[in-house]
């Protein structure tokens, strides 16, 4: 049986609780529902510039909670924060006596934080401006960017760390903005996983969360472009180009889900036994760097197949991955594969349910979509994928309507994109 608590304040704060029995630890965290896909081209970059202001224990605008994050990293606490394409999030772990500190650490994070020096501004801008130049400057902007050539320079297509003249010049007001319209008590939720006591635990967090005011979340309507197109990088400096084929899935939330994800472990699974690790790698020696990836949102989301290989190897590697998807397409996959792909996802999901922290970030995703699910749950959702249920959904998601292109590199993209074809 998996306990969850699903509680609402007066004020709008959802408050999840998962309660593990005889556990001597615990991991909370809030999810606050911002992040790049709300950003626009005046504000690109700025949800993870206000992350990691509203983490810094330099804020000397906000002494109780450099006195709390004090007193936590004495106890051993550890405490982190995140920011994604749909959410920001703060989170604590450590013992569970030290829980109510916490939650008191996370309430003034939110409620609190919301008056930033100028001197702690440019500071952090520097930082976040260094993160941004060290991730366009490496092959692992390559899944954003393959989104992006899904859905476009929007919503879940926009780059998380965004644009740096935009960072350059971002203000006290721009950041305020943020916290007013989406740092709302209805906007978030408050997760808790471990060694808890449920009633103890909500006096807690009605006393500390209960003041924060109920204010109107901004309004937000997504879009996304029409059709799938190509992003393409040319660079001239390096040995190697990497490039990604991605298509359109559906959301979180759908229940093909995890039969798509199996997909990608039979395709592409940074193994010796996934097809493309197979062709490209131990058949050919085309590409050492190769596996495929999902990624879910609230309501769409993206599979990529990506290989970083030798500029020259570009269209050999493209024909592959293209013959390979097309294979998968008329012949299906085998029991073997769906029966290895399973182990795989199976094991990972089971070592997350002895971990607090993975714990923690599933269900505050889960929760941000305004669903409850359980680790355990996506056990039998794992083991009970049939191969049935895996072809005619590779039947429909590989078509080139539904396909998008990115790299980075040094090629000629005009010719690489004929190799671009699936029957």
């Amino acid at each position: 049986m998996y306990d969850i608590l699903n509680v609402y304040l007066e004020n709008g704060l959802r408050i999840i609780m998962h309660r593990i029995p005889y556990a001597k630890t615990m991991a909370c965290g809030i999810w606050i529902k911002q992040g790049s896909k709300y950003e626009s081209d005046s504000n690109s970059g700025l949800s993870h510039l206000l992350e990691h202001l509203m983490i810094n224990i330099e804020n000397k605008n906000n002494p109780k909670y450099q006195k709390l994050i004090n007193e936590l990293s004495y106890e051993g606490v550890i405490y982190n924060a995140g920011t994604t394409k749909e959410s920001t999030s703060f989170y604590f772990s450590g013992l569970s006596r030290n829980l109510e500190k916490c939650i008191q650490a996370l309430a003034s994070i939110v409620i609190d934080n919301r008056n930033f020096s100028d001197e702690l501004i440019e500071n952090e801008k520097k930082v976040v401006i260094q993160e941004a130049i060290s991730f366009y400057s490496s092959f692992n902007q390559i899944k954003e960017r393959t989104s992006q050539a899904l859905y476009g320079n929007m919503d879940i297509g926009r780059i998380i760390v965004g644009s740096i003249d935009r960072i350059k010049c971002a203000t006290n007001k721009d950041l305020g903005k943020i916290v007013d319209e989406s740092y709302t008590p209805e906007n978030s939720t408050l997760v808790i996983v471990g060694g808890i006591d449920y009633e103890k635990t909500l006096k807690i967090i009605d006393q500390n969360f209960s003041s924060w005011a109920d204010r109107e979340t901004r309004k937000y309507k997504e879009t996304i472009e029409g059709e799938p197109g190509i992003f393409f990088n040319s660079i001239n400096n390096g040995q190697n180009s990497v490039v990604s084929i991605g298509f359109r899935i559906p959301s979180y939330i759908d229940k093909d889900r995890v039969n798509i994800e199996i997909i990608s472990k039979i395709l592409a699974e940074p193994s010796l036994e996934s097809r493309l690790v197979q062709e490209i790698r131990m058949k050919r020696g085309l590409a050492y760097n190769l596996g495929g990836f999902t990624s879910f949102y609230e309501n769409r989301g993206t599979l990529g197949f990506t290989v970083i290989c030798a500029h020259k190897s570009v269209n050999e590697v493209i024909k592959v991955i293209m013959y390979e998807l097309n294979k998968a397409k008329e012949k299906g996959v085998s029991d073997e594969e769906v029966s290895r792909a399973k182990k795989i996802m199976e094991t990972r999901t089971l070592l997350d349910l002895d971990n607090l922290l993975a714990q923690l970030k599933f269900l505050g995703k889960c929760s941000s979509y305004g669903q409850l699910f359980s680790l355990e749950n996506e056990v039998r959702k794992i083991q009970n994928v049939l191969k049935e249920n895996i072809n005619p959904i590779i039947c429909e998601l590989f078509n080139e309507s539904n396909m998008g292109f990115a790299a980075i590199g040094s090629f000629d993209i005009d010719e690489t994109i004929q190799y671009l074809k699936i029957n």
